[in-house]
């Protein structure tokens, strides 16, 4: 029955790797986050071949099912993968507002600059009045 879940945990994280590096060849993947990827996949590789390291880590944390051991740890990467991408964008969050205030305030300048030089008539009031 071990030998069973550290075959599928082994083939899982295998055809993980291979997943990851064809999103990073076909370009649906930035290098920077694939970086991560890799090692996490490598990581899973090498405590799912390397039963021993597993176990004895897993005795040391006092888990009695060490191939338990490896879905704590994806279950853990996974927490910490959605708290950084909820500050990536929470930032991204802040700079859409900052572009959309400093979007009105450009249109407000250009509708001034438009009432300046043509007196009160903008180019949409221009354009209407010629129909």
């Amino acid at each position: 029955m071990k030998t069973d879940i550290f075959f599928f945990s082994a083939m899982f994280s295998l055809g993980f790797l291979v997943v990851v590096l064809e999103f990073v060849r076909s370009r649906r993947l930035k290098e920077q986050y694939s970086l991560l990827w890799l090692f996490v996949s490598i990581f899973m590789i090498v405590l799912t071949l390397w039963t021993d390291l597993l176990e004895g880590v897993a005795e040391r944390l006092g888990i009695f099912y060490a191939p338990s051991l490896l879905f704590i740890v994806g279950i853990l990467f996974c927490f910490a993968l959605i708290l950084h991408y909820s500050v990536i964008i929470s930032g991204l969050h802040t700079q859409n507002v900052k572009l959309a205030q400093e979007i009105g305030i450009l249109n407000k300048k250009i509708d001034d600059l438009n009432e300046m030089v043509n007196g009160g008539n903008t180019l949409e009031n221009n354009a209407s009045d010629s129909f």
